[in-house]
């Protein structure tokens, strides 16, 4: 029986420090300069994550996730913003009320995904800094 204990405590010891690990990369990405709170649509669920501006690209990572390689990546002169809303009434137990869905065109993919009010500004921003094609 000692044995199924320190199972236990060590299986709930495991768990523990991914879930410190997890937070704690989230803690730094988000503390990192072009990082915003963002979700991604991906059929009908939403994603969240972070997403980081580097150079021409807006990098999504996943909220749940220890890895560090981004799930998407949009690069500024291959997107094309289609239109911006508010969201859905199926989507308001899925995303707060305040956000912004954009419905962008990339590399040949339509791409949804809600940010905040501000945030929304500084990505329209980021697109318009680019050169000309």
């Amino acid at each position: 029986m000692h044995t199924v204990d320190v199972i236990v405590v060590c299986t709930a010891v495991v768990i523990a420090v991914l879930f410190a690990a997890i937070l704690a990369r989230q803690r730094y990405m988000l503390r990192t300069t072009g990082a915003v709170p963002l979700a991604m649509q991906r059929g009908n669920r939403w994603l969240y994550g972070i997403g980081r501006y580097r150079g021409g690209e807006l990098r999504f990572y996943r909220a749940l996730g220890v890895g560090t390689h981004p799930t998407r990546v949009l690069r500024r002169g291959h997107v094309q913003v289609l239109g911006r809303r508010a969201p859905l009434e199926s989507e308001r137990g899925s995303l707060p009320s305040t956000a912004v869905v954009i419905e962008c065109r990339a590399d040949g993919e339509t791409v949804a995904f809600a940010i905040g009010e501000s945030a929304f500004t500084g990505f329209v921003s980021w697109l318009e800094s680019s050169a000309p094609l």
